[in-house]
């Protein structure tokens, strides 16, 4: 797996003593410069990015009645240009039983390890001399990096882990009223003094993030249930291919998996696919030419038809993927293991579908041991 850091007049020019910073991916030669979330760089390559539509996987969609725990997913940009973040809300009614949110940023190759198919061909279309970063995976080297140069007393998992805590229990409405008192804090104000333990300069726009999401991100219906302790967490991975990689996040109830969500993100046309959150900003300004990172989910339409046009596929894939986490809810990983078997010993006529009922990819077992992998990380 290839690494990756932030390079020094990066770091002096971007980090501060809030301990959330550090958003630039190159060294002070690069055509990409800070800007505002609402301007984009003026190199070539950032007008081209200035012209990319976004797909961030809001829905309209009404979540399931009170007694059905659900997740809702959204793809965000809570802080700066130079980032985009997957924030996962799993709901109960309208109260928030957990959050769990990690940010994916292009920086340079050295201390820091890249996400899942970075040394396959999804890291062939990085922009030049970077590889896309998970800050929560590299939370260690991102910590020690924010208290080095920007004098950071807390780690970024540790504020991240403060704010998740807080919104648990909450309502949306709850929250909108802690981002108005966020933001009536002067300058020398303390986010800590309103939510403790996050020490964000951002910590409003990250509790904005949740509360998006739990108003509009994409619904994965779970089981029904009463209980509110669930063990839940969420894992990066490569189910399909290396021209991806996938966010998988699960929550137990006991052994047994009560929700999951699972997106996939990949290089596509931005003529046919909507970009992740600031694609048409800094973060999208470098990426290979003729290329857009997006999510499978948030262009469903999109990919479907790209894999009935390339493949000759007849479900689209988030029915497809609903499938997949539908068969999944109510068993351990155990049975979950056993069925994973079971399709790996189908032959060459056989269909995943006569094992998973309306699953038809054909990496349905590797879709099921994405959601192994995270039941078993979350015991």
């Amino acid at each position: 797996m290839k690494k990756i850091t932030l390079t020094t007049a990066i770091l002096l020019a971007l980090l501060t003593a809030t301990g959330c910073s550090s958003d630039d991916k190159k060294t002070a030669e690069s055509s990409s410069t800070a800007q505002s979330s609402s301007v984009t760089t003026e190199s070539s390559s950032s007008a081209a990015a200035a012209d990319i539509t976004i797909a961030d996987g809001s829905t309209k969609d009404s979540a399931p009645a009170e007694g059905t725990v659900y997740m809702r997913q959204l793809l965000t940009a809570p802080h700066g240009t130079k980032s985009f973040a997957v924030v996962n809300v799993t709901m109960n009614g309208d109260k928030i039983l957990a959050v769990q949110l990690d940010e994916f940023q292009y920086v340079s190759p050295d201390d820091f390890t890249g996400v899942p198919n970075s040394d396959g061909a999804f890291g062939e279309n990085y922009p030049t001399d970077t590889v896309l970063s998970s800050k929560r995976g590299n939370d260690k080297a991102y910590s020690a990096m924010m208290a080095d140069k920007g004098g950071a007393s807390q780690g970024w998992a540790d504020s991240m882990d403060a704010i998740a805590a807080f919104a648990v229990g909450k309502t949306a409405k709850e929250l909108e009223d802690t981002v108005k008192e966020l933001d009536d804090l002067g300058e020398d104000g303390n986010p800590a003094d309103v939510v403790t333990g996050a020490t964000f300069s951002d910590t409003s726009g990250y509790l904005q993030s949740i509360i998006d999401t739990a108003n509009t991100g994409m619904i994965s219906e779970g089981i029904k249930t009463s209980t509110e302790d669930l063990k839940e967490t969420q894992v990066l991975g490569a189910p399909h291919g290396d021209k991806s990689f996938s966010v998988t996040t699960v929550a137990l109830d006991g052994d047994k998996l009560a929700a999951a969500s699972l997106d996939e993100f990949q290089y596509v046309d931005p003529a046919d696919f909507g970009g992740v959150p600031n694609s048409n900003a800094d973060f999208g300004a470098d990426v290979q030419e003729g290329l857009v990172l997006s999510s499978k989910e948030a262009n469903n339409d999109a990919y479907s038809a790209m894999m009935a046009d390339k493949g000759g596929a007849t479900n689209p894939y988030a029915d497809n993927m609903s499938a997949v986490i539908k068969f999944a809810l109510g068993k351990t990983t155990s049975e979950l293991e056993d069925t994973v078997k079971e399709l790996d010993g189908l032959g060459e006529d056989d269909s995943p579908a006569d094992v998973v009922t309306g699953a038809t990819f054909s990496d349905t077992a590797g879709y099921l041991q994405a959601i192994i992998d995270a039941m078993k990380a979350a015991k």
